[in-house]
């Protein structure tokens, strides 16, 4: 969804990427033009969000309308921290980012409106508080995760701590091989 206009692209982070999660400094110390926070936004449709395998991995699973509204975040980034983000997230290979509607429930940014009127086809924008942005998915996913507990909202915890790449074994399973039907 980012447009060729301005460059920039609304992003919904649920995981690890929110502010006070174990991703969060790749938003917050990034060096190019800093993401916009909007503010705390819910997912409008209903999505499975679980968290699986041994790293303790926030899952937003590709079945719409089933599971639970989904709070999160919602940023404005440049496209060099958009790839930064695909990186991690390994789009589109692991999870695929694909466009979806959030309700912004907090506003805390001046350049929320403003920036997304500049940067959106206007029709993505039902009213105000209804923002097209998007998020990372996961496709293609082992069918028994749907049996997990589903969530509204992620936080890491002690006991189910979350084990960021460069920590997990590398003579293990992937994360991928893990969660994906392949």
């Amino acid at each position: 969804m980012m447009s060729s206009q301005c460059n920039l692209s609304p992003i919904f982070v649920y995981g690890t990427l929110k502010q006070g999660q174990p991703n969060h400094y790749l938003l917050s110390n990034y060096a190019g033009t800093q993401p916009c926070f909007l503010g705390k936004a819910l997912t409008t449709d209903h999505w499975p969000l679980v968290i699986s395998s041994p790293y303790h991995i926030p899952l937003l699973l590709d079945k719409r309308g089933t599971g639970k509204r989904v709070f999160g975040e919602l940023y404005v980034v440049d496209a060099m921290l958009l790839k930064t983000l695909d990186d991690l997230e390994g789009h589109p290979y692991y999870y695929t980012r694909v466009s979806i509607f959030v309700e912004l429930l907090d506003p805390r940014a001046s350049c929320g409106v403003n920036t997304l009127s500049s940067c959106n086809d206007q029709s993505l924008v039902p009213d105000s508080r209804t923002i097209a942005c998007e998020a990372y998915i996961l496709f293609n996913f082992k069918k028994d995760l749907l049996n997990l507990e589903y969530l509204e909202d992620y936080t890491n915890s002690l006991s189910r701590p979350y084990i960021p790449c460069k920590d997990r074994p590398t003579d293990g399973p992937s994360g991928y091989s893990l969660v994906k039907d392949i």
